[in-house]
């Protein structure tokens, strides 16, 4: 099968590591419980514009969904980019290292 030029590549598995840091960020700086669903997914856009491949991150209560892209690959995000896309100021406590 032969794909068109600009048809988005796929982005490789994410590895439960990185799922698992990303989500206890989400869940500290959004002080959230652990019932409440947080997703990630790392998705691939060949739009002009876009960035490559970008990772959305999602909270999931029984009452609203909130969900941030960061155009970024899961893999080279940090705390302070998870604070930014919520909006959390940086003085909460959470250090880049923060794991």
């Amino acid at each position: 099968m032969i794909s068109p030029p600009n048809a988005a590549r796929r982005p490789d598995r994410l590895p439960p590591d990185v799922v698992g840091r990303l989500r206890h960020w989400v869940r500290t700086c959004l002080r959230l419980d652990d019932e409440v669903v947080v997703s990630v997914a790392q998705l691939a856009c060949p739009d002009a514009g876009c960035a490559p491949v970008e990772t959305v991150l999602a909270v999931l209560t029984p009452k609203t969904t909130v969900h941030r892209t960061i155009p970024l690959p899961a893999d080279r995000i940090t705390v302070a980019d998870v604070q930014a896309a919520f909006a959390i100021p940086v003085s909460s406590g959470l250090d880049r290292s923060a794991s």
